[in-house]
């Protein structure tokens, strides 16, 4: 990506994965990252794949209303790309 957002796609990837792993009991966070581990073998570009949504509806305040500017948020995070990789990988 070429445009700066308020969040880089490291840091994207870093905080979409923490929000994903909190959502399980300590005691099963290890399993729900072995599961994430083997999606991103399987399609290393899952998550990138989430960013540039997240960044499109960043861009688009015409299309999201200027709500969109904070896609980036925690809330925003969990509702979208962390809750579409718990649908994925099986939920808690």
């Amino acid at each position: 990506m070429t445009k700066e957002y308020p969040m880089t796609y490291e840091e994207y990837e870093k905080r979409v994965i923490e929000l994903f792993i909190e959502l399980y009991p300590k005691d099963k966070q290890e399993e729900a990252m072995e599961r994430l581990n083997g999606l991103l073998e399987a399609e290393p570009e899952f998550i990138e794949g989430l960013y540039e949504g997240t960044c499109f509806r960043y861009d688009n305040p015409q299309i999201y209303s200027d709500t969109c500017k904070q896609v980036f948020d925690d809330y925003l995070l969990e509702a979208i790309p962390v809750h579409n990789l718990n649908l994925l990988l099986g939920g808690n």
